[in-house]
């Protein structure tokens, strides 16, 4: 009785035995975990997440501001950007920032501090209610010096700063609706002169200036990027650029208008993989042999213009050793002067045209008699062709069936050329 009195006036709580700390939700069985572990938690979940995990319990407060490894990604909240920047102790490899316009008074700052944090993959991307008036990039980002890969998209590139020497360790640059506003030729030409590593280069529909004011009168300027291996350019506009040799190019995609592709094709004699735009403008008549090409695709109009026929000749003559090759006949909306197909065929210097050529692919045809008669010529000529598949359009002058049917009675100069049609699907 006396004891048991004793025991209930004890002022002492009774002890209780616990393996991990508790939380808000229960029992934290986390924190015992192998701190290698722990990080590859963190690493795996959104950073707003990985930023709220403070609130789990006092041995996870700030915890992810020493995990390596974390990375910014696209949509991730601006308060999240700003935590991580704040707070985090390791460097940041890899950074995919939205900037929508509320925080455009925040990229300088992130730049900034991603400078200091050694980024080296970065994606920045703007979204402008107006495309027609795109924010400026700060000049902070030309502080990011160990940057491997940089994509800038929807802004305008200032002129590049004095204290600016170069990318060093640049490998991989796209720009993406991008505009070089003030004396734009030669930032752009500077921009990629100070990227000596640069392997990967895209340009998707860049401006320089403003396109009224110029009226395509433009200085001549030129893209110098010897260790490019991979090139890809799209664009609405003559800006004058051209292309010095690319000893080292393997692949390229040139989507242009007008006289812009006779000025850039010389300086990608030695590719390995070409996809190219023929437009109705489009005039090729001298080029460079492409003895490395063994992939080539043309998008071009088979049919109604005679100078995107004779285009696709010179490049086809100027390539000995092409194996692959893939055209995409282009439709315009209007066809009334047809090209006598026959007659240019005729025209053509064919000694050693397509002697080595493998495997031909024609997509979006609509069995026009011009198509059929490039088709044969061809045929009569590939030796050692070994594939010819046509993908025929619904709306086509000819099924599918009708065009097979052609195509059997051709003289085929490979005789182990097998020959496919099938209904082309967009």
């Amino acid at each position: 009785m006396m004891l048991s009195l004793a025991l209930g006036l004890s002022s002492k709580r009774p002890r209780t035995t616990s393996r991990s700390p508790a939380t808000p939700d229960g029992p934290d069985h986390l924190s015992p975990l192998p701190v290698e572990m722990v990080e590859e938690i963190l690493r795996r979940l959104p950073l707003d997440d990985a930023v709220r995990t403070s609130a789990l319990a006092k041995p996870w407060r700030y915890r992810w501001a020493e995990c390596p490894g974390l990375e910014l990604v696209a949509g991730d909240p601006p308060a999240a950007v700003d935590a991580v920047l704040n707070r985090y102790t390791c460097n940041v490899s890899r950074a995919q920032l939205d900037v929508p316009e509320e925080s455009y008074c925040k990229i300088d700052g992130w730049l900034r501090a991603l400078a200091t944090k050694g980024i080296r993959y970065l994606v920045v991307c703007f979204t402008p209610v107006l495309l027609l008036r795109l924010p400026l990039l700060p000049s902070s980002l030309f502080s990011c010096r160990e940057l491997t890969s940089l994509l800038l998209k929807h802004c305008d590139i200032p002129p590049l700063p004095p204290s600016f020497d170069s990318f060093p360790n640049l490998l991989a640059l796209q720009l993406d609706d991008v505009s070089f506003v003030e004396n734009g030729e030669r930032t752009f030409e500077a921009l990629i002169a100070k990227c000596p590593s640069l392997r990967s280069l895209i340009l998707l529909f860049p401006s320089i200036g403003s396109d009224h004011m110029h009226e395509g009168n433009y200085s001549d300027w030129t893209i110098r990027a010897p260790n490019l291996k991979h090139f890809i350019i799209s664009a609405w506009q003559d800006y004058g650029w051209r292309i010095d040799d690319l000893p080292l190019i393997e692949e390229a995609r040139v989507h242009l208008e007008g006289p812009e592709l006779p000025r850039i094709l010389p300086g990608l004699s030695k590719v390995k993989n070409l996809s190219v735009e023929i437009t109705d403008d489009t005039i090729v008549e001298r080029l460079s042999y492409f003895m490395n090409l063994k992939d080539l695709s043309l998008h071009t109009i088979l049919i109604t213009k005679s100078s995107t026929v004779l285009s696709m000749f010179c490049i086809l003559r100027n390539a000995p050793n092409l194996e692959d090759l893939r055209i995409t006949s282009l439709h315009e909306s209007e066809e009334n002067d047809e090209v006598n197909m026959e007659e240019l065929l005729n025209a053509q210097r064919t000694v050693g045209l397509f002697s080595r050529l493998k495997c031909f692919c024609l997509f979006e045809s609509i069995g026009h008699t011009n198509e059929m008669q490039f088709i044969e010529f061809l045929m009569s000529k590939a030796t050692v062709l070994q594939e010819i598949e046509i993908s025929v359009r619904d709306d086509g002058s000819k099924s599918p069936e009708v065009v097979f049917d052609e195509l059997s009675q051709y003289k085929k100069a490979s005789p182990q050329a097998e020959v496919i049609v099938n209904r082309y699907v967009s």
